[in-house]
């Protein structure tokens, strides 16, 4: 890459950073605010569009390491945060303008910030700012290995197949040079590169598979759900987990799936005509009684830091109060709708004990006609007596809280 042009690279990604940072802590949507400021600069092409998308989130998930240095020496912050950014196409060539005199990136944090700290002179980088430190009592696990590394690695994008034939999807990731894993336990699921543009595909469009992580796609699998019942999903969203739920529940089953985000709910039902799921029923007036009901709360979403390190910032711990006061009187609601003998399905997306195991107790607790059950398997995760906590690097995944809980006949 011509000098010159790296140079204005980084001019312009400094200018970006400038324009964000007064919004780091007080913007819950600072993605929207990013593709919005990027969209705007119609001169630059797709892979610099890229390029600053990944600069600008490696800056957001170090941003403890690199605030101080952006006020103090903005050429070398730009330089860490080359070097932090992961190499794809877009940013090999950046990278290599400014980092090609540092060594590879280590695999470790700590080796990370060993690196840093003898590097940059007058700061010492520490691998626990990476989170903030009040969320210490909520999960001390997120501040141990593997889990910190996940948390602040670039994640990777997990699909499910839905289709017999699985070739039609493997012969067009293998057109595109994409290589995957599976997991053994889970032969639906699909790890690809961070940089997959999966939406782009034509197994996307075509409804053969689902983008969906596979901390998501285990939240089912820790409850026994047997093929034939009617669900209800009461806080569907976009609908991964109802379309899911609608094939794990297969032809002779039923899921009704409602949200008070009406908007969204029109995503859902693309998809499940693109999936070609016939037993899935959106509604705004869910039954009285159902076999089984799955709450997977609005939450603080700390378990998907990884892919939105912003949050890190934004959420405060009184953010988090605020939403166990939600989730118990969403779980409160709609407990009256599962049939005895039923189950009662809660999940997060969060890490946060508070928000999980918390939450469920004080709803036994004024609910003594539900118990919890262990899970029918935990898939690497732990059960904390109500239910299992899946932490990032246990299996490459976002974090996720999923609790199964049975009504007394």
């Amino acid at each position: 890459m011509h000098p010159g042009i790296a140079a204005n690279q980084q001019r312009l990604f400094l200018a970006f950073v400038a324009e964000l940072r007064p919004h780091v802590r007080r913007d819950s949507a600072l993605p929207r605010r990013i593709k919005e400021l990027l969209a705007r600069q119609r001169a630059i092409g797709s892979r610099d569009r890229k390029l600053y998308r990944e600069l600008i989130y490696t800056w957001l998930r170090f941003l403890p390491w690199t605030d101080p240095l952006l006020d103090s020496d903005p050429v070398t912050a730009a330089k860490v945060i080359a070097w932090l950014a992961p190499e794809l196409k877009p940013t090999s060539p950046y990278r290599a303008a400014f980092c090609a005199d540092w060594p590879a990136v280590p695999a470790t944090l700590a080796e990370k910030a060993e690196f840093l700290t003898s590097q940059v002179s007058g700061l010492k980088f520490q691998v626990s700012e990476l989170l903030p430190s009040w969320f210490a009592d909520h999960c001390p696990a997120a501040f141990t290995s593997p889990h910190l590394d996940a948390l602040n690695a670039r994640a990777n994008v997990w699909v499910r197949l839905q289709c017999i034939d699985r070739n039609l999807v493997f012969d067009e990731f293998r057109g595109k040079q994409w290589t995957w894993e599976t997991a053994p336990d889970f032969p639906d699921a699909l790890c690809l590169p961070p940089n997959a543009e999966v939406a782009n595909t034509d197994a996307y469009r075509r409804g053969f598979i689902e983008i969906q992580d596979l901390g998501s796609q285990l939240v089912l699998a820790t409850a026994p759900i047997p093929p034939g019942g009617r669900w209800l999903d009461a806080c569907a969203g976009a609908g991964g987990k109802s379309l899911q739920l609608a094939r794990l529940l297969g032809d002779h089953g039923h899921v009704d799936a409602t949200d008070i985000r009406l908007e969204i709910l029109e995503e859902l039902r693309d998809r499940a005509q693109r999936a070609r799921l016939t037993n899935v029923r959106i509604t705004n007036s869910p039954d009285a009684a159902y076999d089984g009901v799955l709450v997977d709360a609005p939450c603080s979403g700390s378990g998907t830091w990884r892919r939105q390190p912003h949050l890190k910032w934004y959420v405060k711990p009184e953010t988090i109060a605020s939403f166990t006061r939600t989730q118990l009187e969403i779980l409160t609601t709609q407990a009256p709708r599962v049939k005895p003998g039923g189950l009662l399905i809660y999940a997060t997306c969060s890490m946060s004990r508070h928000e999980n195991h918390d939450v469920v107790a004080a709803f036994l607790q004024a609910q003594p006609d539900f118990k919890p059950e262990p899970a029918a398997d935990t898939h690497g995760g732990t059960f904390d007596g109500l239910g299992t906590t899946l932490l990032p690097g246990t299996r490459n995944t976002d974090g996720f809280y999923a609790a199964t809980l049975r009504r007394s006949t």
